[in-house]
């Protein structure tokens, strides 16, 4: 994950027994479209350094039978065109076969600008800088739909693979914070790259759908006051759904937790029924709460930490909730952050917190499955209608 900052959490908790069937597809059987519980894919198991295929292909499959019918799997444009017209495409192969193994659908989610590049080459960072030619990021997601699309070579490449093609791209991430998007102000020059993509993407397969990256809170500017943003900088008509990070937490009180999270989308998807897409979906893209509560230290903190009890009742009262109101609130997916962390404090990463947030303990090279494993499967299977095995598309029966 990103670095953060407490204050913009702050801001944003202050604004604010199963019957067993044959199959997962009918809509009598389930409370949500097939897709709706998702997690997101860490890095501990997207790297090949750490993880065998072998290993990938069984987490892949406890994702199955756990419910998770959709993974959010960020890669970046840096590591994947190493040169221009020059392609590295190893780990988006294996976590896009790994996932058609299981049948799980995969968002997928391009971020990070080559130095190549780069309108900043010059940068500390020039991979947080915008392309100097947007035309360049066209260019790279028609490759990508190429391969990994209804058409894409790589099913071509891998007959013996069930075909579940990637239907669904995120342009970048956070690009209203620092930490991943350099340009201040941000929006005019984030949707010049949202529109090619938006354009190259639909040239290539008119099928599928584009959701601009993810709106979290920043300081003074909430999630709603970025939709705003976007809308002003001519953004709308340019993506096909909205990612939210809805990052909140009430430490008193599950229930106020999960009111504030319901209150954050509301209030975007008020401003986007008040430009006339009240109807275009919503993805939360990023939904935890960190069982780091007295396990960092303070000046870590930033104001979503809880218990390993209260992480779970969180987790469940959230999706309960969020599945209660998807259709008011034309929500499509929810994606759990993380599937695996390493739960300690001293281990390499980013932001401290996070690394208490995986449905996984990964340790020592092994995914060790947590009690919120089982608490995501519970609720999971309570409104997909059923228990999975490896296939995330098929019902456990008998």
């Amino acid at each position: 994950m990103r670095p953060h900052n407490t204050t913009f959490f702050a801001l944003a908790a202050a604004l604010l027994a199963m019957l067993a069937v044959p199959s997962a597809g009918s809509a009598a059987e389930r409370k949500v479209p097939f897709g709706f519980f998702g997690t997101v894919l860490s890095q501990e198991l997207t790297n090949p350094g750490q993880v065998s295929p072998e290993t990938l292909d069984q987490q892949m499959a406890s994702m199955a039978r756990s419910g998770v019918e959709s993974a959010r799997y960020s890669m970046t444009w840096a590591d994947t065109e190493i040169a221009p017209g020059a392609y590295n495409w190893e780990r988006p192969d294996r976590i896009v076969a790994a996932a058609a193994r299981h049948r799980i659908a995969l968002l997928l989610n391009v971020l990070l600008t080559p130095t190549w590049a780069s309108s900043r080459p010059e940068a500390e960072k020039p991979y947080i800088y915008p392309p100097e030619n947007p035309a360049d990021f066209g260019r790279f997601m028609t490759q990508m739909v190429r391969r990994y699309g209804p058409k894409g070579s790589f099913w071509a490449l891998n007959p013996d693979l069930p075909r579940v093609p990637v239907r669904q791209w995120q342009i970048w991430n956070e690009q209203m914070a620092p930490w991943m998007w350099g340009p201040r102000p941000w929006a005019e020059s984030y949707t010049l790259l949202l529109k090619s993509a938006y354009r190259a993407i639909h040239r290539a397969d008119r099928g599928a759908k584009v959701t601009a990256g993810s709106l979290v809170a920043y300081y003074g500017l909430s999630q709603w006051g970025a939709m705003s943003q976007l809308y002003r900088a001519g953004a709308k008509g340019f993506f096909d759904a909205i990612a939210v990070h809805p990052f909140t937490s009430d430490p008193g009180s599950v229930r106020r937790t999960v009111d504030n999270t319901l209150l954050i989308i509301e209030r975007v998807r008020a401003r986007m029924r008040a430009r006339g897409q009240g109807r275009v979906p919503i993805a939360v893209t990023e939904l935890t709460w960190p069982a780091s509560a007295g396990r960092i230290f303070e000046d870590k903190l930033l104001g979503i930490e809880t218990t390993p009890s209260g992480q779970r009742k969180r987790l469940a009262a959230a999706y309960a909730g969020l599945a209660r109101e998807r259709r008011r609130l034309h929500l499509s997916r929810v994606y759990w952050y993380t599937w695996a962390t390493e739960y300690d404090a001293n281990s390499p990463g980013t932001d401290v917190t996070f690394r208490f947030s995986g449905l996984n303990r990964f340790a020592g090279g092994i995914f060790s499955p947590m009690p919120l494993l089982r608490a995501y499967a519970r609720v999971a299977a309570r409104y997909e209608g059923c228990r999975k095995g490896p296939d995330a598309r098929v019902c456990l029966s008998g």
